[in-house]
């Protein structure tokens, strides 16, 4: 846990310096996973991402920690006063853990997303994003005396996301 907090804030103070932005996700799909933290680290074409969540609940801790590498394409025209509307899609991967009440599992995750962005026109730079992950799943989870491992394919997520940009 402590490395995990040690990357973001390295990522974090990287942001400042850059075209980064902090903010947050909603996550629809995944009962375990509904909000987390995120940043994204924008250049003309790309977009790095990286979000993470934690939860805890009935005893139960989650975390998750995700990559997501975008291609972007600015093919919705509108004018300047609107903002722009950049559409993206790229691979995306990551894990989660949970554990707690004689139960633990782990799952690891691959696969593809695409959305689209609202970057608003204001002197604070920030965006608006929807996106759709399918994507597969491999599960692991163990109690006292047994475990299982399956295959979810394809498990879809839609995700809304807000950031604020620190030039």
């Amino acid at each position: 846990m402590k490395k995990i907090i040690l990357l973001l804030a390295l990522l974090l103070s990287i942001s400042f310096a850059q075209n980064g932005a902090l903010g947050f996700w909603f996550q629809g799909g995944n009962s375990g996973e509904n909000w987390g933290l995120d940043y994204k680290h924008l250049s003309s074409s790309v977009a790095h991402n990286i979000y993470a969540t934690i939860k805890s609940s009935g005893g139960v801790l989650s975390t998750g920690a995700y990559y997501g590498h975008y291609f972007q394409y600015n093919i919705i025209k509108a004018d300047a006063s609107v903002g722009r509307f950049p559409l993206y899609w790229g691979p995306v991967g990551g894990f989660g853990y949970w554990g707690g009440n004689n139960v633990n599992g782990f799952a690891l995750r691959g696969g593809v997303t695409g959305g689209i962005s609202w970057m608003l026109p204001s002197s604070f730079p920030m965006d608006i994003s929807a996106e759709l992950n399918p994507v597969a799943e491999i599960h692991h989870v163990s109690w006292p005396g047994d475990s299982d491992t399956n295959l979810e394919f394809p498990r879809f997520y839609f995700r809304l996301l807000f950031h604020a940009y620190f030039f």
